[in-house]
């Protein structure tokens, strides 16, 4: 699947609703909501009648549907999986924060821990 830029922008600009989400990821209603109730799906916003969701509320129903193909998973399970993925994205990210703060060294390669 090729995802052009323009794609990319409307996703990031825009906001979804539940069954937008659904069609978009692939994933059933139901076992999105039960997503949403576990947390591991956050709303952007929650009004009286429609919950909202953003580009990262794709890409973790998207990451869902297909763990879910793959591993067969059930809810619960994809819940965990869902949760550690996110847990390695924002380590990866505080890593390459400390990174960037390191004095450069060079054109050595970098050092191994």
């Amino acid at each position: 699947m090729h995802i052009e830029a323009t794609e990319v922008l409307w996703f990031e600009q825009h906001v979804l609703s539940l069954p937008e989400l659904a069609d978009l990821s692939g994933l059933p209603l139901a076992t999105l909501e039960e997503l949403l109730d576990c947390g591991a799906i956050t709303p952007l916003e929650q009004e009286t009648r429609q919950i909202r969701f953003g580009a990262a509320a794709l890409r973790i129903a998207r990451s869902a549907r297909r763990l879910q193909n793959d591993f067969e998973l059930d809810l619960q399970g994809l819940a965990v999986a869902l949760r550690l993925l996110e847990r390695v994205t924002e380590l990866e990210a505080q890593l390459q924060a400390l990174r960037a703060r390191l004095p450069q060294q060079g054109q050595s390669a970098p050092r191994k821990f």
